[in-house]
């Protein structure tokens, strides 16, 4: 008999489900197994639950999102082959498109689906039950993982951390923002993909309405229920809109200087990478050369690979780019930087988010092969596992680490993780309309009463504040503080979460926690965007840590040719790339 808990079920959960069960099935295993799943509330979906507000949607098009493995990562072996997210829509009659954008509840509707379709492949000899109670602590005994919740307990070979963002505080979220009326003034601290959150429910839904023009433009038709907003961010602007998706479902950017084979030229050279000095002159490049094609095709084709060739030869990059482009239409990253500057007062900032804000939307329309600056940004998201080989299990000095932290990801975010480009349309509308003002540099104040204060001085009461900062840490609890206090697990020193090996078990000490995995938010910071579901035939990160979590855990035991192969709590071995 194996018994195995997955403590956290969300997305990373169902996916450990998923490659657990599969791989039975490859290996036509007759033993009793016993899979036991911690959570209060989720059943696959985690923070896409389907109780969630109808009007949130997703930001990644539904093509691209399925929880199923493919031959991308699996090699040789059964996997189960099941719908993505797409497909699913197709199945349940939907109206819907390859490229479209869909609720998140209906996401969340899939997921759940999902973990149906795999109990019904599930063969006969696995047991799969919930426990709807939180896991509150851990313990090592008799080299069995004793896991604890308020009316249970579970005794298991191995067990699989996938704790995620959690719905109590979606849930939580709506439940202030049904309460705010008319007469009240809300403070949203955040412009990114929460805040887009928020202002959905605090304009559509309190009943209000977009109209779309012939131009396609929108305006804002208010309820009179809607409070009135006071926005701000660190940068001052909303992530960019995401282009509309003109690739195919397999179709990636392919980097010709951010490459793997460079990245690992650096890395046989020094111990440790410095992000500023190593790794972003190269993006900065590929970006270059990307805005750079794009620009060239959409004039003469011809023209566009003659410069591709002339910049691959040539090692001065700069004196190609001014031979065919002319220097005020080269990329410019510094304009990325700080695309509003130089602003005198509250209504030059108006004036100049409007117009960017308007530029941002006729970009995002063209498409994410036609404009070529959506096309730089693409890149980013593109080489996010490139990326992923520069700073996983602490790569960076530590002055790097926590410099690409405080800068590099909140503008990665801003360009390359934005909304679809009807959200940041309906923002635009809900400026022109006067419900929404966005702040210019502000403080903020609770004290004697709340105010915000903009860099001008102008200062605005409010009744409410909200903060829509996503927060990616990991959060304390007892069930955290147990594998802790019993010298399971630790966290690492740089990025404050869950220490693993590159088999994703947990480190104490210096000392594997062998057969206690962690995958998913618990190790967001040591691993980059662990939160992002896999995409089709991409050799997801998502998938293939799954897979190593799992074939790590089947050979720890019901593969074992031996018993030298089996491992209990063992000193930490160092991986080379």
């Amino acid at each position: 008999m194996l018994r195995v808990a997955i403590i956290g079920f969300g997305a990373r959960g169902l996916g450990i489900l998923e490659r657990l069960v599969s791989k039975i099935l490859h290996h036509k295993v007759n033993d009793e197994i016993i899979m036991t799943i911690f959570d209060p509330i989720s059943e696959g979906s985690g923070c896409h639950n389907p109780k969630q507000s109808p009007l949130l949607l997703a930001n990644t098009v539904a093509s691209q999102m399925s929880i199923f493995a493919d031959d991308s990562v699996i090699k040789n072996e059964f996997f189960i082959r099941g719908f993505n997210f797409y497909e699913f829509l197709c199945y349940k009659s939907y109206h819907c498109s390859k490229n479209g954008y869909y609720y998140r509840s209906i996401l969340g509707e899939y997921l759940e689906y999902a973990f149906d379709f795999i109990q019904k492949i599930a063969p006969k000899n696995i047991c799969i039950r919930i426990i709807k109670e939180e896991a509150l602590s851990i313990e090592k005994q008799n080299n069995l993982y004793l896991i604890k919740s308020s009316n249970h307990s579970f005794d298991a070979h191995g067990a699989f951390i996938t704790t995620g963002h959690g719905l109590n505080h979606t849930l939580a979220l709506e439940q202030k923002i049904e309460a705010i009326t008319s007469k009240d003034t809300v403070i949203v601290e955040g412009l990114g993909l929460s805040a887009i959150d928020i202002f959905t429910l605090l304009s559509i839904g309190k009943g209000g309405s977009f109209k779309q023009n012939k131009m396609g433009d929108l305006t804002y038709l208010p309820s009179q229920k809607e409070p009135k907003i006071l926005a701000f961010s660190r940068s001052n602007i909303p992530l960019m809109a995401r282009a509309i998706t003109q690739k195919e479902s397999q179709e990636v950017y392919q980097s010709i200087h951010f490459t793997s084979q460079a990245i690992k030229k650096i890395r046989n050279q020094k111990n440790k990478l410095d992000f500023q000095k190593d790794i972003l002159p190269l993006i900065i490049l590929e970006m270059q050369y990307a805005y750079s094609y794009t620009y060239l095709a959409q004039n003469d084709l011809q023209q566009a690979f003659l410069f591709k060739n002339q910049w691959i030869l040539n090692e001065h990059k700069q004196k190609v780019l001014d031979k065919y482009i002319p220097k005020t239409q080269q990329l410019n990253f510094r304009y990325l930087l700080n695309p509003i500057n130089n602003v005198h007062n509250a209504k030059d900032f108006q004036r100049k988010l409007i117009d960017y804000l308007k530029h941002d939307i006729q970009e995002a329309q063209l498409g994410n092969l036609t404009s070529p600056l959506k096309t730089a940004c693409d890149v980013l998201r593109d080489t996010r596992d490139i990326l992923r080989e520069c700073i996983d299990f602490s790569a960076l000095e530590s002055k790097s680490y926590y410099r690409f932290m405080k800068k590099f990801i909140p503008l990665n975010n801003r360009l390359c993780v934005g909304p679809p480009v009807r959200k940041i349309q309906e923002l635009l509308a809900l400026i022109n309309s006067g419900v929404i003002t966005v702040l210019y540099n502000p403080t903020v104040f609770l004290k004697p009463k709340l105010h915000i204060k903009d860099a001008f001085n102008n200062t605005h009461t409010a009744t409410h504040f909200l903060s829509a900062k996503a927060n990616c840490s990991l959060q304390s609890s007892d069930f955290l503080n147990s594998l802790i206090s019993n010298h399971l697990g630790q966290l690492n020193p740089q990025s404050r979460c869950l220490e693993i090996n590159k088999n994703l078990e947990l480190i104490y000490n210096s000392n594997i926690s062998c057969n206690l995995f962690a995958l998913g938010l618990p190790t967001e910071g040591l691993k980059f965007y662990t939160f992002i579901l896999p995409r089709p035939f991409i050799s997801s990160t998502f998938l293939r840590d799954s897979n190593k979590a799992v074939d790590t855990f089947l050979n720890n035991t019901l593969l074992r040719k031996t018993e030298k192969n089996s491992c209990n709590t063992q000193p930490a071995t160092k991986i080379k790339d």
